[in-house]
């Protein structure tokens, strides 16, 4: 079905044209409206059958003036994803307040309260002056609206990333579009920039450039059964290579979560760009603004396309997922992440993670791999496995099948598999990285060990190892060293270095290791945590089968055991404490040890969403202490925790200063009974 206005005569027949057109207006003084004259872009509204879903499924459609006039000219698509409370096609008209989309920014149609004082920034009007072509979907889920997407949590497990693929297939045999990645881009607001940075994350391979308008930062994803915690802020190694946008409002109330983004984003050398913006924009506050330095974002990056990177890295919630040519398939039955460090011909890092961005590995979890098509069809290659819990070696040959792929299994556990032929020359890689304690801390020198690994066919003779702070508030004590010969297959852990965080705030430091040998220079990206704390905490609860009042007004079961609130062997606990709010409120903390009798890979997460319609969650964990462990015994945990700051309104026009949450770090001391 096609719903077509403008009056552009289009090669599709239609069901109904209504004469709404996308005018140009300047507004004079005395405040009336005139039209400028200009062509109109054609806005369509059409429905196509999902097989994803085994529905019918809605998309609008934006085309430019010359898609009827050229009919030999292919043009770029940018796929835009609406926010809560939109669909497809608006709303175009009712009070603003009855949609978290505050402004309608489909097109201009005269109404100032509703579409903005400015009739310029909008699709239709960016479309009608340059040659693109905008899709947007539809989020809409029933008996879930006015909340789009199936997200956080996932309740009828609804996959759009799913969805994606075949919208895409369906539109590019429907138009004349640029039927390539370098053709494509995504783009959205609020829960639709989620979803933009989802999808981008997922389909590198698919679009060339995406951008996000005040985007929710983090959300609940995945299979229903599997589904999990996911803050984008710590999936940046899925952007390298494509280029990135994100709009920030400066009264905007997911401000405090994006600036989070922007600042991981720009520590972690990507092709990311901002834009902030003021009260001068429609009060500064949550909405599509600006919608030509936006797109202008995506038709630059549409000229100039960033070529497909040479090594990727890749980060999924899905237990079975493809990208770049590659398969992936585990029997993953826990909520987790499969990790991709570094893939290419040569081979890839693979680790999996129970939470992002320091949880623990899922080592029973089998992962199956099939290779993109890059070898000789039929040929033998040496695959070398470097398990990374004991850092052993083990060599097998490998045939590749009749397309040049390879198939291989590792495990949970985490592996860097190297992939040589007879001919290759040596390879030194950075495989893992050792720290010499398990919690870091604010101001203490902490020596880091790169593990080098010669995953090539010969030896490397020697090599120069530089280490570089890419967050500001780290320090590098010994930046270089050069390290002797590596035997092929072998490993080298005799070069370390010392750092050291300046700041007690820091949750993670993004460091860069530069190996040089034989001419060539290959970098490698480790994420360093921290956990500092600020002050000893005496007031706590304990809470092992205990339920306590959170700040969305639920009353909920933490920890697992006798419920006696006295730590014992054998049981889950969690720690909780009150804020310096004044109410009956209890926030719970995300713990770190590095004692022997908490068994850190039975360690259990809570998510507890935050009352700000942010999708953003709290991390309480629940820490399982050792039925070996003795009573009397003292576990000293260090602890994050954080409130709304006192003081903070309810959600209105003041936007972001409704919320801002303050972020304690402390240390405790935990009994442990009998």
């Amino acid at each position: 079905m096609i719903c077509c206005r403008g009056s552009v005569r289009l090669p599709f027949p239609r069901s109904e044209v209504r004469p709404v057109r996308s005018l140009l207006l300047s507004v004079c003084l005395c405040g009336a409206a005139t039209a400028v004259s200009a062509e109109d872009a054609v806005i369509q509204d059409r429905s196509r059958h999902s097989d994803v879903f085994a529905e019918e499924r809605h998309y609008r459609v934006f085309l430019p003036p010359t898609y009827a006039t050229d009919a030999d000219r292919r043009f770029p698509v940018i796929y835009f994803f609406h926010g809560y409370g939109g669909r497809y096609n608006g709303p175009a008209y009712g009070e603003p307040s009855a949609s978290a989309e505050s402004r309608y920014y489909d097109e201009w149609n005269g109404d100032v309260e509703r579409c903005g004082p400015d009739p310029r920034d909008n699709i239709a009007t960016y479309v009608s002056e340059n040659d693109v072509i905008v899709v947007k979907w539809d989020g809409y889920v029933a008996g879930q609206y006015p909340r789009p997407y199936d997200i956080g949590p996932v309740k009828d497990d609804l996959h759009f990333v799913d969805e994606f693929p075949e919208l895409v297939a369906h539109v590019d045999a429907e138009y004349r579009t640029i039927p390539s990645r370098e053709g494509r881009a995504t783009s959205g607001l609020s829960m639709g920039g989620f979803m933009s940075m989802f999808v981008a994350s997922k389909y590198p391979h698919l679009i060339g450039s995406a951008s996000f308008f005040n985007p929710s930062s983090a959300f609940i994803i995945g299979p229903r059964a599997l589904q999990v915690y996911t803050p984008f802020r710590h999936m940046g190694r899925n952007y390298v290579g494509l280029p990135i946008r994100q709009h920030v409002g400066m009264k905007d109330f997911l401000r405090q979560h994006d600036l989070g983004i922007d600042r991981e984003f720009k520590a972690q050398e990507l092709s990311y760009e901002a834009w902030h913006y003021g009260v001068n924009y429609f009060d500064g506050f949550h909405t599509v603004v600006n919608v030509e330095g936006q797109f202008g974002f995506h038709m630059r990056h549409f000229r100039q396309p960033t070529p497909p990177p040479k090594e990727w890295s890749h980060i999924d919630v899905y237990p079975e997922f493809d990208i770049w040519g590659y398969s992936f398939a585990s029997d993953r039955d826990e909520p987790g992440f499969t990790y991709v460090d570094e893939a290419s011909k040569s081979g890839m890092k693979v680790t999996t993670r129970k939470w992002l961005p320091d949880g623990p590995s899922l080592p029973a979890t089998r992962i199956d791999i099939t290779t993109g098509a890059h070898y000789a069809p039929e040929a033998t290659y040496d695959l070398r496995r470097l398990a990374l819990s004991d850092l052993t070696v083990t060599e097998e040959a490998l045939k590749a099948d009749s397309d040049g792929r390879l198939r291989f299994q590792v495990g949970g556990a985490g592996e860097y598999v190297g992939v040589h032929g007879p001919e290759d020359a040596g390879r030194l890689v950075v495989a893992d990285h050792r720290l010499d304690r398990e919690v870091p801390q604010a101001w203490d020198v902490i020596r880091l060990t790169p593990v080098l690994f010669n995953i090539g066919g010969s030896a490397v003779g020697s090599a120069r190892v530089e280490l570089i702070a890419q967050t500001e508030d780290v320090e590098v004590l010994d930046p270089a060293a050069d390290v002797a010969g590596v035997g092929t297959g072998a490993i080298s852990v005799e070069t370390s270095f010392g750092i050291r965080c300046r700041s007690g705030d820091l949750e993670v430091a993004r460091m860069k290791v530069m190996v040089t040998h034989d001419g060539a220079t290959r970098r490698y990206l480790l994420d360093v945590p921290f956990y500092s704390a600020a002050a000893e905490l005496t007031e706590y609860r304990v809470a092992d089968g205990v339920a306590y009042l959170q700040d969305d007004g639920a009353e909920v079961m933490f920890g697992e055991g006798d419920g006696s609130g006295v730590a014992e062997p054998g049981e889950w606990v969690s720690i909780l404490t009150q804020s310096d709010r004044e109410d009956d409120v209890w926030y719970g903390l995300s713990l770190f040890t590095d004692d022997p009798y908490v068994d850190r890979a039975r360690e259990r997460s809570v998510w507890r969403h935050r009352p700000d319609w942010s999708g953003t969650a709290r991390r309480v964990s629940e820490a399982y202490i050792r039925e070996d462990c003795p009573p009397g015994h003292e576990i000293v945990f260090h602890g994050v925790y954080d409130f709304q700051r006192v003081g903070d309104l309810p959600r209105d026009r003041q936007g972001a200063h409704s919320f801002i949450y303050e972020t304690k770090r402390v240390r405790l001391t935990l009994p442990v009974g009998r």
